[in-house]
């Protein structure tokens, strides 16, 4: 076992396994829909075995769902004779009393042909979006289902990756079993990090990680980089050490270092001797001679997060020197190293 993986996460661990998630997930049976009220096209009030489905779910005030209607109409056309496509439309309103239906009926009305599918809504008490939406712990629309010939859930996801899979599920070439095993490391392990480190939960985000990797010991370098950021914020003594020692495992890979000192350059909040070591870190990525204008850039954004703005430019200024004269280095982001280069100008002269 690793040294960083404590007793306490493994005792949590443990504990966890006796209260284990239960959600919707692929590969359990489709909720039905018997409760929706269908607006348009053919109602579907249970999935047909050896038939595949397409259930989405929507609104009327979301954007990206309407945005999203051609698409549907598209691939209705496209699989008229062996897919059925519907949207449901969930959560038009916060009020309970309120009748969702003639929204959705001006909405689909308005929409004419360009909305050329099965539509339905969910009803006042939320019956559809509970049990698909909720059930399967998606809190995000428009969200796609598919069902496969088996009245199974095939696939969960965005419309925007639908095309391909639909294509494998309809020529029954899709893994089932590797979608549920993909999905169920989403929502039991990779969901709550991401959440607790978009809420600052560093502590919490860091248990987690240690949780997963107990569970999963092959799955640590997948973890690394949001490991020590969250140790970077809260206790920075460990994450030095821990860095040192990843990128002494690495035998100096320049891509390890790449990665920790990214850390400093993006983090806006950490200590300043958390910034001063990785400074001291992206010295010695530049004495390697390797990624030369990175390195430098991301100096300067630790130099800048110190408050050292001529630190930052002069280390900017060469960041660009070198990125102008680099046939590797993209146009784009030459224009990006000079942008910067301004800010801190600016801030300089600020303070001066």
């Amino acid at each position: 076992m690793k040294p960083f993986v404590t007793l306490l996460a493994v005792l949590a661990v443990t504990a966890a396994q006796g209260q284990a998630r239960t959600y919707l997930n692929i590969g359990d049976p489709a909720p039905a829909l018997k409760s929706a009220t269908w607006v348009k096209g053919t109602p579907v009030p249970a999935f047909e075995k050896g038939k595949v489905y397409v259930v989405e779910f929507w609104a009327t005030w979301c954007g990206p769902c309407k945005e999203n209607i051609p698409h549907l109409t598209a691939l209705a056309k496209k699989y008229r004779d062996t897919v059925s496509i519907s949207g449901i439309s969930i959560w038009e309103s916060n009020d309970p009393k309120a009748d969702p239906l003639p929204k959705v009926r001006a909405f689909v009305a308005e929409q004419g042909d360009k909305m050329d599918y099965n539509v339905a809504a969910d009803g006042r008490r939320g019956t559809i979006g509970n049990a698909w939406m909720k059930a399967a712990d998606e809190s995000g629309i428009p969200t796609s289902f598919i069902v496969g010939r088996d009245g199974k859930i095939a696939w969960i996801g965005h419309p925007s990756n639908l095309d391909g899979v639909l294509e494998q599920v309809v020529s029954d070439k899709f893994d089932v079993e590797a979608a549920r095993s993909r999905r169920a490391m989403e929502v039991e392990t990779t969901r709550p990090i991401r959440e607790a480190m978009a809420g600052k939960k560093y502590r919490r985000a860091i248990q987690l990680i240690d949780q997963a990797i107990v569970k999963k010991p092959e799955q640590e370098r997948f973890f690394a980089y949001d490991r020590l950021v969250a140790l970077f914020h809260d206790e920075p003594k460990a994450a030095m050490l821990a860095a040192d020692k990843i990128l002494k495992e690495s035998g100096g890979d320049i891509g390890a270092y790449r990665m920790v000192v990214s850390i400093f350059a993006s983090q806006k909040d950490l200590a300043a001797q958390t910034y001063r070591y990785g400074r001291a870190v992206a010295e010695k990525a530049l004495a390697k001679g390797e990624m030369k204008y990175l390195f430098l850039a991301m100096s300067a954004e630790i130099s800048a997060s110190l408050g050292e703005y001529a630190e930052a430019v002069k280390a900017q200024e060469e960041a660009v020197n070198v990125a102008s004269t680099d046939p590797h280095a993209p146009k784009e982001f030459v224009e990006f190293l000079r942008k910067n280069l301004d800010g801190f100008r600016t801030k300089l002269n600020k303070k001066s």
